[in-house]
């Protein structure tokens, strides 16, 4: 990965600095970081941690989805039903008329909600005021975290939170707000920007 960095880095000319479609290496040489935290070797391990990001929790999203529908033959079934009444979205490959499928919808949102993606801790405090989280309060700058494993399979979000079940997401965009796999805000998944 090294080589590519310095590929990008050398370019014609210092490309890098007007290239048409600038990528995140593009951005990390052109930005105002010291020149130590932009090596070769540095920038060589970014792009390889964010292609692996990419790579695992894609693949693994669709292997818990791949297991689940050809598991259930009625998810199977319903999902086949709506792919062939749209004929003409599928065999053009338009994701903007697919991602508007309902059913297919949610079971992309299924697979990807159990297979739960990036799972660490984001502490996060509240410097100015405590926090009240139901009958407990909570002293400034303490330090609060949780798993996005924990809301994806609360029970009072998620009914049957374990299950494969595509029908929770249709007519649900408040249920929206729980889907947290990726992050939320400004330290949402880099993927999804």
């Amino acid at each position: 990965m090294d080589s590519e960095v310095r590929a990008i880095r050398q370019g014609i000319n210092e490309g890098h600095k007007a290239a048409s479609h600038p990528t995140i290496l593009h951005e990390l040489l052109n930005s105002d970081l010291p020149p130590e935290e932009k090596s070769d070797s540095r920038l060589g391990d970014e792009a390889q941690l964010v292609v692996a990001a990419g790579l695992v929790t894609t693949s693994w999203a669709l292997t818990v989805a791949t297991f689940y529908i050809t598991q259930d033959p009625d998810i199977l079934l319903k999902l086949r039903q709506e792919l062939e009444s749209q004929s003409s979205a599928v065999e053009t490959l338009d994701w903007h008329k697919l991602e508007k499928l309902p059913y297919l919808n949610g079971c992309v949102h299924e697979a990807i909600r159990l297979s739960y993606g990036v799972t660490i801790r984001a502490p996060r405090l509240s410097p100015d005021t405590e926090l009240t989280y139901g009958k407990w309060t909570i002293p400034r700058n303490t330090p609060v975290s949780m798993t996005s494993v924990h809301i994806l399979t609360n029970e009072s979000v998620f009914p049957k939170p374990h299950s494969f079940v595509p029908e929770r997401w249709h007519g649900k965009p408040d249920l929206e707000r729980f889907f947290v796999p990726f992050g939320k805000g400004t330290r949402a998944c880099l993927g999804i920007k």
